[in-house]
């Protein structure tokens, strides 16, 4: 299932340059889920239930709730939202009897399932992993202490809060992890931020100069080409301070790197020996005249949107490259044309062909400031995202 978040949803913890607060809405998306509130009627009609609100409610049509206190018990646990208005949703309810439901019934935005570890041991640092048996079991470690940024790293295991085997990346590599930016302001001013998931991985794209311009970044098991990939899993971000650069931030997802290695490190190599090793990220379809690119736009591949033969609206994985090509970002799409400002920030688009079923959300990726024009990439909202 995927499960995807905003920071416009009802009850959304607040981004900004203030310690901790990253911590919260990774917490709320991938832990707890958010937007606790009470139903006021839930009732059944041909299969399709509708929840009714006194006031607002946090769902987005593709977003998954979490019913409880339900009679009958069908109409309990985890539903995809099918539609919504201001005060209602509806989800799927297949062999449940028509009528009213009875008890005191609740709901709220579901998490994606994983797990914390070591919880409250140290402030605003939190360790988290998938808990499906299919994972590759890495632990992520979240350093919230500081403003502007987070620092990021992941480890095979930890021991406790701050101990663990395999460091990624590893300190002669980044010293002190990754950074996750926030702000490019130390104040507690409120960022746009998306969060799309399912049980091993998600996106995290943050605008963090207030500008539209995202920066998305990745954690957690990649589609690898090597089956039962124990240590296919992958974490990126940037190597420096880059909440307010004009250049590109390079752990950015939605970028393709032909010339470069940074930003993008997996636990262990394919062989299963030593210890991380840098990935370069480049898009299946970047055969555009720039080496180094956003997709989405001139210079990453031939041709501009809609592609004239079909009028349609072409896409490519993004590929991971380290010792050969290991695999690809599960339920990323990279655009291989030049969109220009066909898509903005949020927009959904309704897949077709290979893609029939399924939802598509679009982020604008850029860096923050300057005046580097933006691309565009796209994620799976619907899935399941393959592997």
């Amino acid at each position: 299932m995927i499960y995807t978040f905003d920071s416009a949803m009802t009850g959304a913890s607040v981004l900004s340059g203030s310690a901790g607060a990253l911590r919260s809405v990774l917490k709320s998306c991938l832990v707890d889920g958010f937007g606790a509130g009470a139903v006021a009627s839930l009732t059944v009609n041909a299969g399709i239930a509708t929840a009714n609100y006194a006031g607002s409610h946090p769902f987005r049509v593709g977003s998954v709730g979490q019913f409880a206190g339900s009679t009958p018990a069908g109409l309990n646990g985890q539903k995809p939202i099918l539609s919504t208005t201001a005060s209602s949703v509806t989800f799927a309810a297949p062999g449940v009897p028509n009528g009213a439901a009875t008890g005191t019934i609740t709901s709220k935005l579901a998490a994606a399932g994983w797990q914390e570890l070591f919880a409250g041991t140290l402030t605003n640092v939190m360790c988290v992993k998938p808990t499906v048996p299919e994972a590759s079991g890495c632990v992520l470690r979240v350093a919230d202490t500081g403003t502007t940024n987070a620092r990021v790293r992941a480890h095979e295991s930890m021991t406790d809060a701050s101990t663990g085997p395999g460091t990624t990346p590893l300190e002669a590599q980044v010293a002190g992890g990754l950074y996750w930016p926030k702000s490019s302001a130390a104040n507690a001013t409120a960022r746009a931020w998306y969060l799309v998931a399912d049980e091993r991985a998600f996106f995290l794209a943050v605008d963090p100069a207030g500008t539209g311009r995202f920066t998305v970044l990745f954690a957690g098991d990649l589609a690898s080409f090597k089956s039962g990939d124990a240590y296919g899993y992958l974490v990126t971000g940037n190597e420096a301070d880059q909440a307010n650069v004009s250049t590109v931030p390079n752990g950015c997802v939605g970028y393709s790197h032909r010339s470069a290695r940074v930003g993008a490190y997996l636990v262990r190599s394919h062989t299963a020996i030593g210890q991380a090793i840098a990935a370069q990220r480049i898009g299946a379809h970047h055969n555009g005249s720039t080496a180094d690119a956003y997709a989405g736009t001139s210079g990453y591949s031939w041709g501009t949107y809609p592609n004239g033969p079909n009028n349609g609206l072409l896409t490519g994985p993004l590929e991971l490259v380290a010792q050969g090509i290991r695999g690809s970002l599960p339920g990323l799409l990279h655009p291989v044309q030049d969109l220009g400002a066909a898509f903005s920030n949020g927009g959904n688009v309704d897949g077709t062909d290979d893609l029939a079923g399924r939802r598509l959300l679009a982020i604008r990726t850029a860096p923050p400031a300057g005046a580097v024009t933006a691309g565009t990439v796209f994620l799976d909202t619907t899935g399941p995202w393959s592997r």
